[in-house]
């Protein structure tokens, strides 16, 4: 406690230089020149020995008067002096001045109290020779005005005590004045007085010596007002590096939302715990180790033991216990060969205070990871992060804000269908009518699937498996989204369709609504067979393009997060041009150029842009468009228009059928008017207005200009053979 007050004593600076002499000058006082104190002043002149003493200098007075009256009307003139018999021979406390003609001056004798601080002139008396008066003045009076006769009061202005009472105010105001120059002088205060945000920059060390300068300048309330730091939060960042290794654990996983539990598997000096990172979390981490040290070790011992440690494919949190020990702790973790974050003490301030806490970690992470370790974007099977799904609003509008109905979704692969029934089902995760559940068909069959989510015997019929869901769902609709629906449809197409029919039954009787998402087949059996029951069977979306402003949202807020962004938004604009405002795609190339930025650099430049667009990921994606359909003829005619548009740029429909003809192709309408919808659909081409383009400009990259002629002949001769 004692060290804890002679450190805060220290802290106060030219503050305490001040209240030292302030109290030395007091205590001082008090002690040799009891009439200057202010207090042993004041408490002196209520002391009777003083009382006394006035009283008896006033009847001095009272008898020098009548003295000097006697002698006025025996003689003509001023006397030079009083008679030295009776009360005015003794040691009076008053002494009696006739120098000044027609003037009685009144003193204090040594016989008065010294420490009293009144020594000199206590009143003058002006006498009258032609009205035999006197007149009191007592404006030079070293006595309190209380003490002064009833009939010779002082007239009003500044005495003794008001003198006294203007040099302390003048004295607060001197450390009011310096206590605001030292608040723009200070090097902790002057950035925050600026710009008050900075609190989250400075190292968690430093937090204790701002919060007695901001006590001491009552500023801490304002301050903390003004970040939107709540009190309890700042008092438990103040005591953080008190807390025991547990406490730090759960205080800094409850910030981000993380899962904590002591893990005792590992041999470091020091606690070791394993954290489940929440859903929300903007990166690709669902799992790693946070490392609280043992404060008694050197930071050295500790950089020592994490060199000899091996932690497999976690990535491992260090807590630095201090600014020194940020020093050993941050080359050992920038090596990029480990999979070691040590977040520093400023991190570590805006992981506590922050008003986005992860960001503070996600950033740590960044500039000591290799970025592609814990990249934010997910380019295979549907976005499952809400932090990684952007755009799809009407879309999800349409389903979410509506009176629970069917639904056929359809688009390509790799479109987003997974993603935005994903999206759907978390709208509804509280929804108190209804209940949404996701499933996604590994083959044709349905039942079973169906049955495995009611917890049933996988052979359990249908009906009575959507039955069991629907009793589960404690009285909400039930909404079912079946996505990878093209297998369950082609096979349920080859008997007739008995199960679609079932599910048609069961939402017209209101037991059960559905969504149904797939590619070829659902369209086709949706919109092109007049005998399925999915025609008719619940609106159909068409899911395609993301809008411009979500593709650039997709490219950007993700990086940002990191630390990282693009170096000119033009290199967005290309990414976004490139991709077709396909969502995959431009988190594939994003993705890419994380791949290519170097450890530390927080630009994405125009050469990243350009290595990204030729990386063989970005050509992997825009594969598969040569078989669309089990038909091998509809494949092939898929094909030729594909690599007749990559020869031209542009066809309409009229120059494919004479194409067509000229190679003796004899296609109809319909089957042509079919392969345009099918590579619409999936995304390979686009319409504008009678012309047919493709609809990812990256997908030209694909074809050598000089073997297109080659495959197009092929493919001509293959559909007429």
């Amino acid at each position: 406690m004692t060290s804890l007050l002679a450190r805060q004593w220290r802290a106060l600076g030219w503050p305490r230089l001040l209240l030292a002499a302030l109290a030395a000058l007091f205590i001082g006082s008090a002690v040799f020149a009891p009439q200057w104190n202010p207090v042993t002043r004041v408490l002196f002149r209520f002391d009777p020995t003083l009382l006394a003493a006035v009283g008896q200098g006033w009847n001095e007075t009272a008898y020098a008067k009548t003295v000097l009256s006697g002698m006025l009307a025996d003689e003509d003139g001023w006397p030079s002096s009083l008679p030295q018999d009776g009360m005015l021979a003794g040691e009076g406390y008053f002494t009696f001045d006739l120098s000044e003609p027609w003037t009685l001056k009144v003193m204090t004798s040594e016989a008065f109290p010294a420490r009293a601080g009144m020594q000199g002139e206590v009143i003058r008396y002006r006498y009258d020779p032609r009205t035999q008066r006197w007149d009191c003045d007592a404006r030079a009076s070293v006595l309190p005005t209380r003490l002064l006769p009833v009939n010779c009061q002082r007239p009003s202005g500044w005495g003794l005590t008001q003198w006294l009472i203007g040099l302390l105010s003048m004295l607060l105001l001197s450390v009011i004045a310096l206590a605001a120059w030292l608040f723009h002088r200070n090097p902790m205060l002057m950035p925050l007085q600026r710009d008050p945000a900075r609190l989250f920059d400075m190292p968690l060390d430093d937090l204790q010596a701002l919060d007695r300068a901001l006590g001491w300048l009552r500023q801490r309330d304002a301050l903390l007002r003004a970040v939107g730091v709540e009190s309890d939060a700042w008092r438990q960042v103040l005591g953080f590096d008190r807390a025991s290794s547990v406490q730090k654990a759960e205080i800094l996983a409850l910030a981000i939302g993380a899962q904590s539990r002591r893990n005792t598997d590992w041999a470091l000096p020091g606690e070791l715990f394993e954290w489940r990172m929440p859903d929300e979390l903007p990166v690709n981490l669902a799992r790693c180790l946070l490392y609280v040290p043992d404060p008694a070790r050197t930071p050295a011992e500790i950089v020592r033991a994490l060199r000899e440690l091996r932690t497999g494919q976690d990535v491992l949190l260090v807590l630095s216990p201090s600014i020194e020990a940020d020093r050993y702790l941050m080359p050992a973790c920038r090596d990029p060969a480990n999979l070691l974050v040590a977040p520093d003490r400023r991190a570590q301030t805006r992981w506590l205070l922050a008003p986005e806490p992860v960001d503070a970690l996600v950033r740590a992470m960044a500039r000591q990871l290799q970025v592609t370790r814990i990249s934010p974007y997910q380019t295979r099977g549907g976005v499952s992060r809400p932090s990684s799904f952007f755009g799809r609003a009407q879309l999800l509008a349409q389903v979410v804000n509506r009176e629970p109905g069917n639904y056929v979704l359809v688009g390509g692969r790799q479109l987003g269908k997974t993603s935005l029934m994903k999206a759907i089902q978390r709208q509804f995760e509280a929804h108190p009518r209804v209940r949404c559940l996701y499933l996604a068909l590994r083959d044709h069959r349905l039942a079973p699937r169906v049955a495995s989510e009611a917890g049933l015997d996988p052979d359990t019929d249908l009906d009575v498996a959507l039955s069991a869901l629907a009793a589960q769902s404690d009285g909400r609709a039930l909404l079912l989204l079946i996505d990878e629906a093209d297998l369950f449809l082609r096979h349920d197409a080859a008997h007739q369709y008995p199960e679609l029919a079932r599910l048609r039954a069961l939402s017209e009787e209101g037991r059960c609504h559905f969504m149904l998402a797939g590619f070829w087949d659902v369209y086709q059996a949706a919109t092109q067979d007049y005998q399925s029951p999915l025609r008719n069977f619940g609106e159909v979306i068409t899911i395609g393009g993301l809008e411009t402003a979500a593709c650039r949202a997709l490219a950007t807020q993700p990086l940002e997060r990191l630390g990282i962004a693009f170096q000119t938004p033009a290199l967005v604009d290309a990414v976004v041009e490139a991709s077709g405002e396909r969502a995959n795609l431009v988190a594939i190339l994003c993705q890419e150029c994380l791949q290519v930025l170097p450890p530390g650099t927080a630009r994405i430049r125009h050469e990243h842009v350009q290595a990204a667009l030729a990386s063989q990921a970005a050509q992997d994606a825009l594969a598969g468009w040569a078989r669309l359909t089990q038909d091998d003829a509809a494949s092939r005619l898929d094909r030729i228009i594909v690599y007749r548009i990559a020869s031209t740029g542009t066809q309409r429909v009229a120059d494919l059928l004479e194409l067509l003809d000229a190679h003796g192709a004899r296609i109809d309408i319909e089957t042509l008017r079919q392969s345009l919808a099918r590579l619409r659909l999936a995304w390979v081409l686009r319409q504008d207005g009678d012309r047919y383009r493709f609809a990812v400009p990256l997908f030209e990259r694909q074809f050598d200009p000089a073997e297109l002629g080659l495959f197009l002949e092929r493919e001509l001769r293959g559909l007429v053979g």
